[in-house]
C-alpha cells in the first residue's frame, strides 16, 4: 500500500507562501538577522555596562551577574536560531 510521507508542518506553510512575496520575505528576514547580529555585538560590546558588578546593589554576587547574562543570552540565542532557519528555509524555496 503506498502511501504519501508527512509532509513537515513548515514545509506546507512554506508551499502556501505566495512565490511573488517570496524576494521580500528574504529581504526582510536577511534585514532582521542583520539587525539582531548588531544588537548582539552592542550587548557584547557594553556587557561590562550591563553584567559586572553594581555597586549600588546589596548582595551583587558572582551567581546572581551570571544569571543575569543567561536571562539575556538563552532567549537571544533560540530567537537567533530560529531567525536563521526561518531565513535558510526562505533562500532554499
Amino acid at each position: 500500500m503506498a502511501f504519501a510521507p508527512k509532509m513537515n508542518i513548515y514545509m506546507h506553510m512554506l508551499a502556501m507562501i505566495n512565490p511573488a512575496v517570496l524576494p521580500a520575505l528574504r529581504i526582510a528576514a536577511t534585514f532582521f538577522f542583520i539587525i539582531n547580529l548588531l544588537g548582539a555585538a552592542y550587548i557584547f560590546r557594553n556587557r561590562h555596562r550591563f553584567f559586572d558588578r553594581d555597586p549600588n546593589v546589596d548582595d551583587d554576587i558572582p551567581a546572581v551577574r551570571k544569571l543575569r547574562v543567561e536571562v539575556v543570552m538563552v532567549p537571544w540565542l533560540a530567537l537567533t536560531t530560529l531567525v536563521l532557519i526561518l531565513l535558510i528555509s526562505f533562500w532554499l524555496a
